[in-house]
């Protein structure tokens, strides 16, 4: 099946969509409509489009119009996404326009250094959203992404060999307008303007859809004078960043080819004026279905959503955080079926392996009862019958433990043996010691030997004394041999009751 597009785009004044499918190497746009929101609400407009292309299933995108968003830029010492993405919600505390857990954001990198980085970041309110979003799935439209009208067409024709990297679009509506400004190819600057607000000339669409009307010619050339003031002032403010040069302006939009726009625009800000059309690109074609679609800029907006990448980070895009996208049951379904038969081969894998372990382990368990049945035979070969080897041990261990006890029980049942390995682990390896006498009773032990050096008798008392089963360590004596030139030493230590 081949892979289908709809796209729509969302106005206050006019509601545009079009379905586009992937054909061999082009893409062929099915079917289009257009809605005008004039005497209708802009639900009524959007059910109606939907209607008319006929949308039932694949993928759906849609663009909301840019002046429902705020916009800020920063500029951070630093390139990395991870903290820009801590730091920049603290930031937007301070300049979001109400409270900021009402609002969902998102960002894009408007210029990027070796060391610092420059975003823009486009915000709008949780309800908003939520509203649209429901209003869309009720119409079976869960769109993949949820973009700003105006940036996509903005990005669609950097790729156009005669574009540079640097340069304004101005999509222009019936009543609303946005400036893009695009630097090195990336959004730079989002401005929403406002246009013919008071219906001074009166646009829309005409009866058949394949047109705009104008209710107030007579008012046209004022209107785009001060339209062009808005422009030209909406510039200057942006020029910021903008290498101080003139940018040269692309018109997109339903009144991109309406006569007289371009000429007021030029005429006030005194700079290059092209127009855009994406249905001139070589790779795209038009259905007869779709006549609708051949007049330049009605159909601009949607048409640009839905040759849109839809890479991450290209465009602003709010199916993130609370509006992320869930995959439905019939998605779910299909996966499930997909991934059944590479389950069943990995759980047969799994039982394989765990068998094949516990072969081993098994193989394992034999060698190490055989070994232990070996010593068991050198240690106590007086003993014929083993039964449990590790158990008889143990018992002749407590047995010797018994008849080498020091003081019987009255020294908390200490043993010679574990008296031995107690100081033994107590007196580091380190140190040159050797012990030549060491005698026992129910109170206390006695302990001579030799040494290098008056420092290490102290070291053998400090160490000892960390011992919980001695509450004293005395040094009874310390001498230099003549002899031998060694240290002779006796410590007492006490045994604890």
């Amino acid at each position: 099946m081949a892979h289908t597009v709809f796209a729509l785009d969302i106005h206050d004044d006019l509601v545009t969509g079009v379905l586009v499918r992937q054909e061999a190497k082009s893409l062929v746009v099915a079917a289009c409509s257009s809605a005008d929101v004039g005497l209708q609400s802009v639900e009524t407009a959007v059910t109606e489009v939907i209607a008319r292309v006929g949308y039932t299933e694949g993928e759906c995108r849609v663009a909301l119009g840019a002046e429902h968003f705020y916009y800020r830029n920063f500029n951070f010492p630093f390139t990395d996404a991870r903290k820009i993405n801590k730091i920049l919600p603290g930031e937007l505390v301070e300049n979001a326009p109400v409270e900021m857990d009402r609002m969902v954001f998102d960002y894009l990198f408007a210029s990027r250094k070796e060391r610092e980085a420059g975003i823009i970041t486009a915000m709008a309110e949780k309800v908003y959203l939520a509203g649209q979003l429901q209003f869309l799935q009720g119409q079976s439209c869960d769109p993949e992404i949820i973009g700003i009208s105006g940036t996509f067409g903005a990005t669609a024709i950097s790729g156009l060999a005669e574009v540079p990297e640097d340069y304004c679009y101005l999509d222009v509506g019936f009543r609303r307008a946005v400036l893009v400004v695009i630097l090195a190819g990336k959004i730079a600057v989002m401005r929403p303007l406002v246009f013919d607000t008071a219906l001074q000339a009166g646009f829309g669409l005409k009866e058949d859809g394949l047109g705009i009307s104008v209710l107030h010619p007579e008012n046209l050339p004022p209107v785009f004078a001060a339209f062009g003031r808005t422009v030209r002032q909406a510039i200057q403010a942006a020029r910021i960043g903008m290498r101080g040069q003139d940018l040269p302006l692309y018109l997109a939009g339903p009144l991109v080819a309406y006569p007289g726009l371009a000429e007021a625009l030029r005429a006030s800000l005194r700079c290059e004026v092209n127009s855009c059309d994406l249905l001139a690109s070589p790779l795209l074609k038009v259905a007869d279905a779709a006549v609708s679609c051949r007049p330049q800029g009605v159909m601009h907006r949607a048409l640009a959503l839905a040759l849109a990448p839809a890479k991450p980070g290209r465009e602003f895009n709010f199916r993130k955080d609370a509006f992320r996208k869930r995959g439905s049951s019939q998605v779910l379904r299909r996966y499930t079926r997909l991934a059944a038969i590479p389950l069943a081969v990995l759980a047969l894998l799994i039982v394989a392996l765990l068998w094949r372990d516990h072969a081993r382990l098994k193989e394992k368990e034999r060698a190490l009862d055989s070994q232990v049945r070996e010593i068991f035979t050198q240690t106590l070969p007086d003993v014929k019958r083993i039964v449990n080897p590790v158990q008889q041990i143990q018992v002749r261990i407590d047995e010797a433990k018994k008849a080498y006890m020091a003081g019987g029980t009255t020294s908390g049942g200490l043993g010679s043996l574990d008296l031995l390995a107690e100081i033994s682990a107590r007196i580091p390896p380190a140190l040159q010691v050797q012990i030549v006498k060491l005698t026992a009773d129910q109170n206390d032990v006695r302990l001579k030997g030799t040494t290098a050096t008056f420092n290490i008798v102290d070291s053998i008392q400090k160490e000892l004394e960390k011992s919980p089963y001695f509450s004293k360590v005395e040094i009874s004596s310390a001498n230099s041999s003549v002899k031998s030139g060694t240290i002779d030493f006796e410590i007492k230590l006490v045994l604890r009751q």
